[in-house]
């Protein structure tokens, strides 16, 4: 999935929670930034195909909230709270929707007791071997468009955030009038 859909993703999960209004700070800032933050290990992987590290699997994501549950509750810093389950919920809506759309690698979901690559449809890794910055050119941009059905929804899920995000935009600026 492209940077754009994850951030749609993360958007649409807060939309979903009830949290469509900045109110709830820090954490949909926090959600939406999580929402791409698994794919930072992308900057330092030498192939698409490659950049999945541990930060592409739930184990880490679920010792990293744990830990900062603990260290919110040792230090009582109940900002943490949001920011945690932001970062929580952002990380594992970028994983499942990676799941969903994996082209070329797939979720390790029982890393490190397994490290089997968990995917909904036919994953083709040599199909991964270009740089991360080559994603948006051809070949590789033509072969992950090839499964119609992944694209469009990746496009859909893209959109209904923006539509959404617009119409809020709008009604805010009509009802302040």
């Amino acid at each position: 999935m492209f940077i754009p859909s994850h951030i749609a993703s993360g958007y649409l999960l807060g939309r979903i929670l009830k949290c469509s209004s900045w109110t709830v700070y820090p954490f949909i800032p926090i959600l939406l930034f999580a929402s791409i933050l698994p794919d930072a290990d992308g900057i330092f992987s030498s192939t698409v195909a490659g950049h999945h590290s541990v930060l592409h699997t739930p184990i880490f994501w679920i010792i990293i909230f744990a830990g900062m549950i603990v260290i919110q509750k040792w230090k009582k810093m109940e900002i943490l709270k949001p920011i945690s389950l932001g970062l929580f919920l952002g990380t594992q809506i970028h994983l499942i929707t990676d799941w969903l759309t994996a082209r070329t690698v797939g979720i390790q979901w029982f890393y490190p007791f397994n490290q089997t690559d968990y995917y909904l449809y036919q994953i083709r890794p040599e199909e991964g071997q270009v740089t991360v910055w080559e994603m948006i050119q051809n070949p590789y941009f033509s072969f992950y468009m090839e499964n119609a059905v992944l694209f469009w929804a990746e496009i859909g899920v893209t959109f209904i955030a923006l539509s959404l995000t617009l119409s809020n935009i709008l009604r805010n600026k009509f009802s302040n009038k």
